[in-house]
């Protein structure tokens, strides 16, 4: 059996959350107020309250985003819009697509190591660190291994390799495709990785010079097969793990034992039916061909000449350095840029005009040993910054090259190209 004990009423707690407490209170009770509405906590001693939780501190960094903020297509955030270059013999304009940042780099190199000329384009993805690190290692590991190698082909692809060891060893995840062009004596050495490409202008016809490195082909995918990768359809593309599109590329580090750095490597002879080299990332070539850039890069180079120089006499054999990185988009023309006619974007902005002793440096190097055995020309003297920079001033444009690129990257985003594009065209006459 068992006994029920009777419990005692509960009592109410002094601590009681008597915030919580509302009244139903007639309108006779609170004169004014009607049945129903809410009336204010009773008050209590301070000790009964809850206390208010410490203010965040946000950091002011964070508060100088906005949410809000919105980029149209071929803007910058917090850089330049586009960046634009044409000085002897060569021409570069870029513009920035669809993502938040510029990935596209360039170099130009001139009259250094024994060489005529050093050219490439550089195209990130995953971030513009590697484009960035290929643009300012790259050609300094290639003219290092010349001194040592006996093939130039084989010093180009000891320098790729280089530059993709030592990026590695920086913990990004980044990569970059590239193409080059290493000009001396009668020799052009075209090199790439990945889908930037160089397309060669002979009497008016284009031949490419290079084969795109894509997983959906079928070299590249049984090679990514035969160790151990695979390669599938993602998004419309053809992917290395479903991932990347491109089969090589300087970088990548989650994919480098199937994604190379070992470049594909052609030496052709100059010859006089040589005419322009075009180099230029996959942002352009996805919507034009290789037969039209050609076309018209032949037209504004013909008004070009039809025109006329637009000052004095050129001075051949000047050295000279150009480059572009995401971190300082430098905006460099030595003339200012005439009015031209063909397609524009609404969504391109004027490119302006700078010009200053930091935007344009002279590479001065020591005098070169064993690569002359390469049969690449002597470099004349280089001048100093400062004498270099006065002279470049005197020096007419390539105005019909830089209008050339300019019309090619209005065309690709006119078609609706979303890509960062870089365009670099090369007048080979310049160097023969």
């Amino acid at each position: 059996m068992y006994r029920t004990q009777k419990m005692p009423p509960p009592s109410i707690s002094p601590l009681s959350d008597v915030n919580e407490i509302v009244s139903t209170r007639s309108s006779s009770d609170f004169p004014g107020k009607q049945t129903g509405d809410r009336v204010g906590p009773i008050s209590v001693s301070g000790s009964l309250k809850r206390k208010r939780p410490p203010t965040i501190e946000i950091p002011n960094v964070l508060r100088e985003i906005r949410a809000d903020t919105k980029l149209g297509f071929g803007e910058f955030a917090s850089r330049n819009d586009a960046v634009c270059f044409s000085g002897s013999g060569v021409g570069v304009f870029s513009v920035k697509g669809k993502k938040k940042f510029m990935e596209d780099t360039h170099k130009i190199v001139s009259r250094s190591h024994g060489i005529k000329g050093f050219f490439g384009v550089y195209d990130g993805h995953g971030g513009g660190k590697a484009a960035e690190f290929v643009a300012e290692n790259l050609h300094d590991n290639i003219f290092k291994m010349l001194e040592n190698c006996t093939e130039i082909s084989e010093a180009v692809k000891a320098g790729y390799l280089k530059t993709d060891q030592e990026f590695l060893k920086q913990g990004l995840g980044s990569g970059a495709c590239c193409v080059t062009a290493l000009i001396g004596g009668n020799e052009i050495v075209i090199s790439n990785l990945g889908d930037c490409r160089a397309v060669l202008c002979r009497t008016g016809v284009a031949e490419a010079l290079t084969n795109d490195h894509r997983a959906g082909q079928e070299d590249e995918r049984k090679r990514i097969e035969s160790k151990g990768g695979y390669v599938e359809m993602h998004r419309g593309a053809w992917r290395v793990h479903g991932v990347l599109s491109v089969s090589r590329s300087i970088g990548d580090a989650h994919l480098k034992d199937w994604v190379l750095a070992e470049p594909d490597t052609k030496t052709l002879y100059m010859t006089q039916d040589m005419e322009y080299l075009i180099l230029a990332s996959d942002g352009l070539w996805e919507e034009v061909g290789n037969q039209e850039a050609v076309d018209i890069v032949l037209r504004s180079c013909l008004l070009d000449k039809k025109l006329g120089p637009i000052l004095g006499e050129n001075n051949n054999g000047i050295g000279f350095l150009s480059t572009s990185t995401s971190s300082m988009l430098q905006r460099v023309s030595l003339v200012k840029q005439k009015n031209k006619t063909g397609p524009r974007s609404s969504r391109k902005n004027k490119v302006s005009i700078k010009d200053s002793e930091n935007d344009f440096a002279c590479e001065n190097e020591s005098p070169p040993s064993k690569t002359q055995k390469f049969s690449f020309g002597t470099s004349t003297n280089v001048q100093s910054p400062n004498q270099e920079h006065v002279i470049f001033k005197k020096r007419p444009a390539s105005s019909g090259l830089e209008a050339a690129c300019n019309q090619l990257v209005n065309l690709a985003v006119t078609r609706g190209s979303l890509d960062d594009i870089t365009v670099m065209i090369i007048d080979l006459n310049h160097f023969k």
